[in-house]
């Protein structure tokens, strides 16, 4: 599984939002650290210790700023009307400002930013009128005015570009959750199919080597020439599972020009139904329809279908001396139909109360095609496994 190198989400969001009281800290220490120093240095200098009073009492409040931006303005605004009142022009009201922007960051109420606002234009007024030259007051009034509009309108897109900054994060955790779980997800199914291959490769192919080396052993002293052909068919099969089981763990790594063995079909059928005959289990294998138009992949379906249930025979049925392989094919549809004559009492291990790993993943295959497996005993005391696949357009309705 793909492991993501990419940092958090919450590493990506702003200072302002990772660590709130560190910023609202820093914001109440700038805005007083300037009142003070413009206080000390300007204008100012002689109101002295009155305009630092001020200046505290106009900047502490701004810690609470974001969490309620229009109670904060209104305390800055009354503390700033005191100080209007009692005529101490000091810098303490560029408070107001930061209040201001507050409202227009952190207060989703119209009615409240537009009424903050006109609070802060009328503030600008009175300081105008009070401690502004006569013959600059128009100037001075037009420049605070412009001021108390920017702090603002700073804030109302401060708030809109937070808004989309958080929607377009929030877009992107969720796009890497559905990525993972993608990932997940393919990979427990890539697991899954690796599973189901290595069952129907390892299970059939060590069924049919030991009913080989069975016969091989009992007849060795009788026939030494068919001995030694059943172990040479055994050793056949456990190359050809060598190979299959190269193919199926390896083949990502091949190159693309790498030469691969075909995936099994509807041609190697009659090679599996030998390779069972040769085991010591007479199989019939009848074919009506045409199955050109069959696709590859529900040719490896039927493949592993017809494989998985003559394995069952070979272990499961030891008394079965016949089993009958019929594959019908139709327009856009593949019927299978594996009986065996052996006794019922011998298969019971196969019946619905005991579902193996090889009739889950025959099922398993059936449905990816819109079929359903039918496994269970015949009225004459045998075993029967049915299903009907689709494809072509038909696969869709089912």
């Amino acid at each position: 599984m793909t492991v993501s190198t990419s940092a958090p989400v919450s590493s990506r969001l702003p200072v302002a939002i990772r660590r709130p009281v560190v910023v609202d800290v820093g914001v109440v220490v700038a805005t007083l650290a300037f009142a003070l120093a413009n206080d000390r240095f300007g204008d100012q200098a002689r109101l002295g210790a009155v305009a630092g009073v001020f200046d505290v009492a106009l900047c502490v409040p701004l810690f609470w700023r974001r969490r309620w931006p229009l109670g904060c303005f209104l305390v800055v605004a009354a503390l700033a009307l005191v100080q209007w009142a009692v005529d101490t022009p000091a810098s303490g009201p560029v408070a107001v400002l930061v209040a201001l922007y507050a409202v227009g960051a952190y207060e989703s109420r119209r009615w409240a930013i537009v009424a903050a606002t006109a609070i802060a234009l009328l503030g600008v007024v009175m300081s105008v009128l009070r401690w502004a030259p006569t013959n600059h007051r128009a100037t001075l009034a037009a420049l605070l005015a412009g001021t108390v509009t920017a702090a603002w309108m700073t804030g109302v897109y401060a708030r809109t570009r937070r808004a989309y900054l958080t929607s377009v994060l929030d877009r992107a955790a969720t796009a890497e959750r559905e990525r993972d779980q993608q990932t997940l997800l393919a990979t427990a199914a890539e697991r899954g199919r690796i599973s189901r291959e290595m069952h129907d490769i390892v299970a059939h192919t060590l069924s049919v080597m030991v009913a080989l080396s069975d016969g091989a052993a009992m007849s060795v002293e009788r026939d030494a020439n068919a001995a030694g052909e059943a172990m040479q068919q055994s050793s056949a099969l456990g190359r050809r599972a060598l190979a299959d089981l190269r193919r199926l763990l390896g083949g990502l790594d091949e190159p693309d020009g790498a030469v691969r063995a075909p995936t099994p079909g509807l041609n190697q059928v009659d090679a599996l139904v030998g390779s069972v005959r040769a085991a010591g289990l007479p199989v019939e294998l009848a074919m009506t329809g045409q199955p050109a138009d069959v696709p590859p992949g529900l040719q490896l379906a039927v493949y592993r279908l017809v494989q998985e249930s003559l394995t069952n025979v070979l272990k499961h049925a030891p008394t079965a001396t016949r089993a009958v392989v019929t594959l019908s094919f139709g327009v856009s549809t593949v019927d299978l139909d594996v009986v065996n004559d052996g006794h019922a009492r011998t298969v019971a291990a196969e019946s619905g109360r005991s579902v193996g790993q090889g009739l889950t993943g025959m099922r398993e295959r059936a449905a990816v095609f819109g079929g359903a497996v039918d496994a269970g005993p015949t009225p004459l005391g045998g075993w029967r496994v049915a299903t009907r696949l689709t494809f072509g357009e038909d696969a869709n309705l089912s």
